[in-house]
């Protein structure tokens, strides 16, 4: 009987560790842990523009409004495609805290453009956390889980479930077949 209560204690702690809320194992600057991202994935990216994300130009890059991006970032990094055929961006955003990740995490999934590119679409949009960072990663499907699984490996696993809020799934509205360059 005392080793079943002990069990139980021992889950009704584990369970109250988890609810706590996730725990920071990354650190560092939004464009350090992007270089990392693109040091660590093992599928090739575009060549890229990598440039701070700032209030002014976060509705473009991640989809949040000046007033969000004040609200709940310190800082943001984005990385996209310079010339490509098809839609690729990857960003890093440092939040105030986990919570405000999760609400960033929300935000992004619902006010990123994933059809903003002209004559190419993504395959795939997806955002995640850890701790108070999150990643915005857009592209190719094998790209995106690439670097998903890279920010998984260097948080040391220790991210909330990805959200892949778009999938071009063929035909885009008004689209040209999911990631391929229009010529006319």
């Amino acid at each position: 009987m005392k080793k079943l209560l002990c069990l139980a204690a021992a889950a009704a702690l584990l369970l109250a560790f988890a609810a706590c809320g996730a725990k920071d194992t990354l650190a560092g600057a939004p464009e350090e842990i992007l270089a990392q991202l693109k040091g660590a994935v093992t599928v090739e990216l575009p060549m890229s523009f990598d440039s701070e994300v700032t209030a002014e130009n976060a509705q473009n890059a991640l989809g949040l409004t000046e007033a969000q991006f004040g609200e709940y970032v310190d800082s943001a990094y984005e990385s996209a495609a310079a010339i490509t055929t098809f839609a690729q961006s990857t960003a890093v955003v440092k939040c105030k805290s986990a919570a405000a990740a999760a609400e960033v995490k929300k935000l992004v999934a619902a006010g990123f453009d994933s059809k903003k590119w002209i004559c190419v679409f993504p395959e795939q949009s997806v955002v995640v956390e850890s701790g108070s960072y999150v990643l915005l990663a857009v592209g190719k499907a094998q790209a995106t889980d690439a670097l998903v699984g890279a920010f998984k490996s260097i948080s040391g696993g220790n991210i909330g479930s990805p959200n892949v809020f778009f999938t071009s799934g063929g035909e885009p509205e008004g689209g040209n077949g999911g990631g391929d360059l229009v010529l006319f």
